[in-house]
């Protein structure tokens, strides 16, 4: 029987092989087979991701030319880490193919609107927008209407909203009046952040809940099963997602020699073990992250599932903020009583930080899993299974 919901996000596509957006897509597979629901995810890329260069990202660096000091910083990055992100966009490819569930065939914004039909998806009864930033206006771009079910295959299904996330910013009011009228049209709306809800439920004229990422909807033991142990010990782990803070890279040295630990870095940013001299991995593959992940002894990131997965695997952390007014991050340690775990993009980590309660913290956090599984089961999972509603 073919899946009778699709969803659609950053799962299979996204900017520098990003370990959160293949793992939320995963996550809420998972999450829909559990209730008994089989479920597709669309294999998209989004029109900001049209022409990105995922297998060689040094030609993407290349663009930028006219910056020179942009140009040397970028081409340098990329063409340390080339090998690498080589055998890391394998190593991606391999999780989808053995642990999603995804569309035979690969869509672009301009593609997926050239179908009524979308392959593998011929009984999808629900269509689901599903988590991240994929409700971020694009600067260059705009909103992408595929990740407002904007396409045909979509129009006589049922639409729903699981906790996309619009990021830290209001849209332009000539988009907010287009974006409302889209999502006006689905029968089921929630988003990632409290922030980001409130201003969704403003413009909709409707209540909005805000629900957490499908990441934090499984255990620590969920992960552990296709996790890869990192044969590692005594370290404090840095993940350095999407930009490099130098601050934050001289903090978490800092930080990791006062636990008497290890520094070890995981992203792109391979050419980091020249100029700063500590272990780094560039070539992780998803399950390899989450090894990395289970087996460290504190965290520091600057990644919204960063703190997702120290928070799973109940691990002290600190988040470096990329951008002061980002919903995100503010967003889920303030929900669970994690704020002093946020540090400013040029800020200290505290002296005498003092431990993360962790049973509090996932005291703190159930309530929003039962009502997030309570949100898919009657929005989704019911539609699904159910007769068709004409």
């Amino acid at each position: 029987m073919a899946a009778r919901v699709a969803f659609i996000s950053y799962v299979t596509h996204s900017r520098h092989l990003n370990y959160g957006a293949t793992l939320h897509g995963w996550a809420f597979q998972q999450i829909l087979s559990r209730m008994g629901c089989d479920s597709v995810a669309i294999d998209y890329v989004p029109k900001s991701l049209t022409g990105y260069h995922f297998k060689w990202p040094v030609l993407q660096a290349m663009r930028s030319w006219r910056h020179p000091v942009l140009f040397v910083r970028r081409v340098a990055q990329w063409l340390v880490s080339t090998r690498a992100n080589l055998r890391k966009w394998r190593k991606f490819r391999e999780f989808a193919r053995a642990r999603l569930v995804c569309t035979p065939k690969t869509y672009g914004a301009k593609s997926i609107m050239e179908h009524a039909v979308l392959e593998g998806c011929e009984d999808a009864r629900v269509f689901v927008c599903e988590s991240d930033v994929i409700w971020k206006r694009s600067a260059v771009h705009g909103m992408d209407p595929g990740f407002l079910l904007e396409f045909p295959a979509a129009a006589r299904a049922r639409k729903v909203a699981y906790a996309p996330s619009v990021a830290r910013e209001p849209l332009p009011p000539g988009e907010e009046e287009r974006f409302a009228e889209c999502v006006g049209r689905f029968d089921a709306v929630s988003s990632r952040e409290r922030a980001g809800a409130e201003y969704i439920g403003r413009l909709v004229g409707r209540e909005v809940p805000w629900l957490p990422d499908p990441t934090l909807l499984l255990s620590a033991e969920d992960y552990a099963a296709i996790a890869k142990p990192s044969g590692r010990s005594g370290y404090v782990l840095l993940y350095t997602c999407m930009t490099v803070n130098v601050n934050m890279i001289r903090e978490a040295r800092r930080f990791a020699k006062r636990l008497g630990k290890r520094l070890v870095e995981v992203g792109n940013y391979g050419i980091n073990r020249y100029i700063f001299g500590h272990e780094t991995v560039d070539d992780a593959g998803v399950e390899e992250w989450l090894g990395l992940f289970m087996d460290a002894d504190a965290i520091v990131c600057n990644s919204f599932h960063g703190i997702c997965f120290s928070v799973v695997f109940g691990k002290p952390f600190f988040a470096f903020k990329r951008n002061e007014t980002d919903w995100r991050f503010t967003g889920i340690c303030g929900e669970l009583g994690l704020e002093d775990r946020l540090v400013d993009a040029g800020g200290r980590i505290p002296e005498n930080p003092g431990d993360i309660d962790f049973g509090r913290v996932r005291r703190a956090l159930a309530p929003h899993v039962a009502r997030a599984r309570e949100f898919i089961e009657t929005n989704i999972v019911e539609y699904a299974k159910g007769p068709d509603n004409g």
